[in-house]
């Protein structure tokens, strides 16, 4: 299943009916426009943010469709480009969390006897350099 396909179904199940023409009135185009995008044809930068927005998906899948939209292998590079570091992005994410196991079961720890009691303010020094 390519992304535009997996784009188109997503963004369709939230529509009720779950049908194309349902789906076609969400984003303003015509039926024909949906069906048109399911045998190949390009979708727009504006019906494709509209599509991700009903959809909910996250940006690697309107990266993917762009990339599957590029018309030369130039366009494409880029588009690869794009992705290859939104996956990087996310897997510094994963490991960042993944590494850090106790931030879930953290304490909170009192600053120079910050509370609520103390009248709210804290002193805090700063050095220039």
């Amino acid at each position: 299943m390519t992304a535009k396909e997996l784009l188109l179904d997503k963004a369709r199940e939230t529509c009720s009916p779950q049908t194309d023409m349902a789906l076609a009135a969400r984003v303003g185009v015509t039926r024909s426009a949906v069906s048109l995008w399911r045998k190949g044809g390009t979708i727009k930068p504006n019906h494709l943010e509209a599509l991700a927005a009903l959809a909910q998906v996250d940006g690697e899948i309107v990266v993917r469709v762009m990339e599957e939209q590029a018309e030369t292998p130039a366009q494409r590079r880029v588009w690869r480009s794009v992705l290859d570091r939104l996956s990087a992005a996310a897997a510094v994410l994963v490991l960042v969390v993944c590494a850090t196991p106790g931030v879930a079961r953290a304490k909170t720890v009192d600053i120079q006897s910050f509370s609520p009691d103390s009248g709210g303010s804290m002193y805090i020094m700063f050095k220039a350099d």
